[in-house]
């Protein structure tokens, strides 16, 4: 109920107005009723008022001056001025202290009413969107761990092009991290052969991946601030600062007590990245980047044999080799040509002897001879294949006498899948097309590009660019749009699911682009399809 005041320095009219006016009927009790503006201004000063009906003439304080002071000092107080007076230019001065409103002497009762139903409703009104505010405000700080981890995945997916808006984020977020402070990035990914994250429930993943989350950051946390988070199901992020010029130890055994805790005691395999220390916050994106790539260099041939191949600093001479060899290999292998093959692997072959140490030749060969695997496991080939035991190529890898025999057998295993990929091209064609789909239709939450999806099924971008284009009458980019849209479609048919929510739901980060691709490819606005589908649903 609201408290109110009545300020009149004639007792009739104080009366009158508390007797013969049902103030319970608007939610309002009258607390106290005053002769003059001082004494009303202790009075409100010592008690809590939410309206106050003042004379404008009065002594020792007139109902201006009061109404002025109420201002400074209150200013969510409303007040209602009683005057008797036919001057327009005293009332108008009366308005400038922002009155809600004012009657006139002798008081009308029904024009009474209509004021103060009138000043009840503003009431109402701000109560109810400070009620919202509060309410937002409570959902907000309840909201911060989901929107820290949101920023967090943010900060290594994309570039942030403004660096001022990417730090008074983190400041709103009360995030620990500054461009003063030296950082590494540490990427956690359960292995491959871990299969239990595939056999639980929704909620036993999400109780084991807080669990990751709590060791990764107890670990960090023993040897400096640590910031962990998910990015996805079987890789976890740590941002440690590093304090000391000496930091490589740290390192390592941050590195050794994680495996200690994940592997030895949760019996979860992992591989862990290292990036370089770096400073400036604009470095985070690169070094996540880094650390992952640290862990895709290494080559596990199967389950049981956990040999790791490159493990060592690539040069550029050395990079671009790979990424040469793997380019003109993949493709021609896809296409079935013996005779490519083998003019390419000719050429490989004379670069490895003729430009590399022999510590690297070895690596550099085991690199093209397990290079295939990827692709005979991708296509899932019934047929009897050399590939289809990666120990057994391996073993006879290791029994060659020279270079020269290791060159012919890796010939030789090239020349059987090239064999096959010929005769099942249009086949293996729409099987790769088949395995991006799947990749997508189950991936599409992610920030996902032509690259990563060329790389899972060994081509080159542009080689996957134009078979998929062949195979289906699309772009890879229109393919995962679409997908994402009609994804996007079936959560906008829920009224509960909030339109930035759906955003996030089908990978997008921003809620202004999301609704202008929608309506580009619908035609309507998110809200717009909303409103359709839930109508067609009422009927």
């Amino acid at each position: 109920m609201y408290k109110a005041i009545i300020v009149d320095d004639e007792d009739l009219v104080r009366q009158g107005l508390k007797k013969h006016f049902d103030w319970s009927d608007h939610n309002i009790e009258i607390v106290a009723d005053l002769s003059d503006g001082q004494k009303a201004f202790q009075y409100v000063k010592d008690n809590h008022v939410d309206l106050v009906l003042t004379d404008v003439l009065m002594p020792y304080m007139d109902g201006i001056t009061l109404a002025k002071n109420l201002r400074e000092l209150y200013p969510e107080i409303k007040i209602i001025f009683i005057s008797g007076h036919d001057d327009v230019s005293y009332l108008k001065n009366a308005l400038k202290v922002e009155a809600v409103d004012y009657i006139l002497k002798s008081i009308d009762l029904d024009e009474l009413k209509d004021t103060v139903s009138r000043v009840v409703n503003t009431m109402n009104t701000e109560n109810q969107s400070k009620k919202t505010m509060a309410d937002m405000e409570n959902l907000l700080n309840q909201s911060f761990p989901l929107l820290q981890e949101r920023f967090f995945i943010t900060m290594i997916r994309d570039d942030f092009e403004n660096p001022d808006i990417m730090k008074e984020r983190i400041a709103f977020l009360n995030i620990p991290l500054n461009d003063e402070m030296y950082y590494c990035v540490l990427v956690v990914q359960i292995q491959r052969i871990y299969s239990k994250f595939h056999v639980l429930t929704e909620r036993e993943r999400q109780i084991l991946s807080l669990q990751i989350q709590n060791e990764c950051t107890e670990v960090g946390k023993q040897y400096s601030d640590t910031i962990c988070f998910e990015n996805k199901q079987g890789e976890y992020v740590m941002i440690l600062s590093l304090l000391e010029d000496e930091y490589e130890e740290t390192l390592l055994e941050v590195s050794e007590n994680l495996d200690k805790r994940l592997n030895g005691y949760m019996n979860l395999p992992v591989s862990i990245g290292i990036s370089d220390r770096f400073k400036g916050l604009e470095n985070i994106k690169a070094s996540y980047e880094n650390a992952s790539n640290s862990i895709s260099k290494r080559y596990l041939l199967d389950d049981e044999l956990t040999i790791s191949v490159d493990k060592y600093e690539m040069d550029e001479s050395l990079k671009e080799y790979k990424e040469r060899a793997k380019k003109s290999l993949q493709e021609c292998l896809s296409s079935g040509n013996t005779e490519q093959v083998s003019e390419v692997l000719r050429e490989l072959f004379h670069i490895i002897r003729e430009k590399f140490p022999d510590d690297e030749e070895q690596n550099l060969m085991i690199f093209l001879l397990l290079l295939p695997t990827r692709i005979v496991t991708d296509i899932k080939i019934n047929k009897k294949s050399d590939y289809s035991n990666q120990r057994m190529i391996l073993e006879k890898f290791l029994c060659c006498a020279d270079f020269e025999e290791q060159c012919l057998l890796i010939q030789k295993l090239y020349f059987e899948v090239a064999t096959l990929m010929s005769s099942m091209s249009k086949t293996y064609s729409h099987t790769i097309i088949n395995q991006v789909r799947k990749t997508i239709e189950e991936r599409f939450k992610e920030q996902i590009s032509i690259s990563t999806l060329a790389r899972d099924v060994y081509l080159t971008p542009t080689y996957l660019c134009v078979l998929f284009k062949q195979v289906t009458g699309t772009t890879i980019n229109d393919y995962l749009t679409l997908t994402r849209l009609e994804k996007a479609k079936k959560l906008l048919s829920d009224p509960y699911i909030k339109l930035y929510d759906v955003c996030y739901e089908v990978g997008y980060l921003s809620p202004s682009y999301f609704s202008r691709l929608f309506k580009k490819y619908t035609g309507i606005s998110p809200s717009e399809y909303r409103n359709v589908a839930i109508a067609s649903s009422e009927q």
